[in-house]
């Protein structure tokens, strides 16, 4: 009982657990679904206001910049316009003392009093001539000489032909970090005059920059027109350029290409979000900061009040899920342990069930179930004890209740099988006896046979020894006719190298006549030279024989020449006579040569044939020695057959044997039963 309520108890678990599992899914699914739909809502609403906000900072700081630069950009211009100014300019030349022009004093005048109405901001207003190149200022200071304009960093301003504000710089006297707003003077010509200008302390735009506050831990940076940092909370980086400050590729392009937008960047080496605005012509530029943490600080609080709260939500659903589970679980429970008691057998249950719903239906129908159960235990005790009569061996059976309903099918079923039993039982009797007799003939003709196997297995052994051998012979003659066969196309390779060589030594032959022929032809060249030196001596003795005495010494020289020319024909005479023999007997060295050329090629010819012949032998011994290898495997395959066959045969004897025995076990068995007659 224990071990079942074990199992209920784990049945009642799991059902449990696969409902809340089921619905457990759609409730996390549906949460899962509405948190991330709210996150993503929130999160959006909450980037888009932070962005706004940064964006409207930003937007203050630029035009407050804006408005303050061009003020004192436009005092500039205005002081520029002044034609007291314009006077001064006009007449102060190179070398000349700017102080001691006319009306240089009103303008000094001016000049202090510009620099007087707002001493908070303006440190000094100064004029500067081109001509001269001096520069004087509200404060008293003048120029010494030497000092030259065109290094001023204000000068390009005559380039732009506009009011510019230079980069800002430390004031070398007060050490203060100013910038300058000048405005160029022209003459009517259009060239350059000279320059009205304002020097600005940036203390009054550092104060506006850190007033700015954004979020709680969010600020303003101010960057130069060149990138450098004006003004940041980190006194570290103020004065260094953005691209050295540690910021990213991103920002570095937006400053480079003064262009306004919203994103992600770092500087300092730190994530932040900002907005980068230029402050309209003036090439200044300004960032809102603030950090990614606090960006999505609001969003982060929500999402773990959302987190809380779902998970809060969740665990009622489930809780609830739960016990809803555990209640539609109870019935079942009850149900499962009365199906487990009745297929163990015990009739003996109470049901117990009061839903009212489709559990309470099937315990009603349970509940009949075992009623009737009840009344078919009188049919089984008495199939019960037929069954145990068989198993006995008393194949005679007497079935006194009257089965009704299906179990009039058990009734019949157990007369047949009684009915049944008895002839099977009858038939082996008789099939043993058969079997005995005709197992021990078997037993008696397997042992024959295998007596048969063994003797013909030795012959088979002793036939594939043979074969084995001869294959061996037929394997060496055909190792040989490989041997000649390499060998006679050795002969052959070498007696076609002495044919080539033969042909070499021809065509050297050749050569050698074709260049005696060239020596006979240049012999002759030579005969008919020594026949016409032969004719010049003779014509010189004629003339040296008329010339007299005075040609007396011509004459002897003109006999020599005509002894050598003599000389000379002999000698070429007999070259060729010599050349001639050569050739008669390298004629006949060609003839003998052609005679071995062709002896060389019929021998190479007949070694050929031979070198066929020799090889169409060691294929055929390669065929003989394949055929024999396949005769000796043959016989090999035959010899395993007849050993087979007399192991099969011994088997078959054992075998025969086993059969005869088994067969008279078998009806001893059948002697127990009581056959009906």
């Amino acid at each position: 009982m224990g071990k079942g309520k074990t199992k209920n108890s784990a049945a009642k678990r799991r059902i449990a657990d696969e409902i809340l599992n089921h619905i457990g899914k759609s409730v996390f699914l549906v949460f899962g679904v509405v948190a991330l739909v709210t996150i993503v809502m929130v999160w959006l609403s909450i980037t888009s206001a932070r962005e706004s906000e940064l964006t409207l900072e930003s937007d203050a700081a630029t035009n407050q910049l804006i408005g303050f630069f061009e003020k004192y950009s436009r005092e500039a211009e205005v002081l520029a316009v002044n034609p007291e100014l314009y006077e001064v300019f006009t007449e102060t030349k190179a070398g000349d003392n700017i102080l001691e022009t006319p009306k240089m004093d009103t303008v000094y005048t001016n000049l202090v009093n510009m620099a007087a109405v707002d001493p908070e901001n303006i440190l000094s207003v100064w004029i500067s001539d081109v001509d001269a190149s001096v520069l004087t200022q509200s404060d008293g200071f003048t120029s010494e000489e030497g000092w030259d304009v065109t290094g001023r960093a204000w000068y390009d301003c005559f380039e732009k032909g506009d009011t510019v504000l230079t980069e800002p710089y430390i004031d070398s006297s007060t050490g203060e970090l100013i910038l300058s707003a000048v405005s160029p003077v022209y003459d009517e010509a259009g060239n350059p005059l000279g320059a009205a200008g304002i020097d600005l302390s940036m203390s009054h735009i550092m104060k506006v920059m850190s007033a700015y506050k954004i979020g709680s831990r969010g600020y303003m940076v101010l960057l130069s027109a060149d990138g450098t940092i004006i003004y940041h909370p980190d006194e570290q980086l103020m004065q260094k350029n953005i691209a050295d400050a540690g910021a990213s590729e991103n920002l570095i392009d937006a400053v480079e290409s003064k262009t306004s937008r919203f994103m992600k960047y770092k500087i300092g080496g730190k994530s932040r979000y900002g907005m980068v605005q230029t402050a309209g012509e003036t090439g200044y530029i300004v960032i809102s900061c603030m950090p990614v943490l606090e960006y999505y600080i609001t969003l982060i609080e929500i999402i773990a009040a959302l987190a809380v709260v779902f998970t809060i939500g969740v665990f009622v659903v489930m809780r609830s899920i739960k016990k809803s589970a555990s209640a539609l679980a109870k019935p079942i429970m009850e149900l499962n342990e009365t199906a487990q008691k009745l297929a163990a057998g015990d009739l003996d249950v109470v049901l117990d069930v009061k839903e009212e719903n489709e559990i309470g239906e099937l315990g009603d129908s349970i509940g009949e179930t075992v009623k009737r159960l009840k009344e078919y235990i009188v049919y089984l005790n008495e199939a019960s004890r037929a069954l145990d009569q068989i198993a006995d061996g008393k194949l005679r059976i007497d079935l006194e209740q009257d089965y009704v309903g299906e179990f009039r099918v058990l009734k019949d079923a157990l007369l047949n099988i009684s009915s049944s039993m008895n002839d099977v039982m009858q038939g082996i009797s008789d099939s043993a006896g058969m079997v005995s007799s005709s197992a021990n003939e078997l037993a008696r003709a397997a042992q024959g046979l295998a007596e048969g196997s063994g003797t013909q297995a030795a012959a088979v052994q002793e036939l594939v020894a043979t074969s084995t051998s001869v294959a061996e012979q037929v394997e060496q003659s055909k190792t040989d006719a490989r041997h000649s066969a390499d060998e006679t196309e050795k002969v052959t390779r070498m007696m076609e190298q002495s044919q080539d060589k033969m042909s070499q030594m021809m065509e050297a032959v050749q050569k050698i006549q074709e260049t005696s022929e060239q020596v006979v032809g240049i012999i002759q060249t030579i005969e008919e030279i020594a026949d016409q030196t032969n004719l010049l001596s003779l014509n010189a003795s004629i003339e040296a024989a008329r010339a007299g005495e005075a040609g007396r010494g011509f004459a002897v020289v003109a006999d020599e020449i005509g002894k050598l020319a003599l000389e000379s024909s002999k000698a070429a005479s007999m070259t060729r006579n010599l050349i001639g023999v050569s050739m008669e007997e390298i004629n006949k060295g060609n003839i003998i040569a052609d005679d071995v050329m062709s002896s060389l090629v019929d021998a190479v010819t007949a070694v050929d044939k031979v070198n066929e012949m020799i090889k169409k032998t060691a294929e055929s011994a390669a065929d003989q020695a394949r055929n024999v290898e396949q005769i000796r495997i043959g016989v090999e395959e035959i010899s395993q057959g007849v050993q087979d066959s007399s192991a099969i045969a011994e088997e078959s004897s054992a075998t025969s044997e086993e059969l005869a025995s088994q067969a008279a076990l078998l009806n001893e068995m059948v002697q127990r039963f009581e056959l009906i007659h």
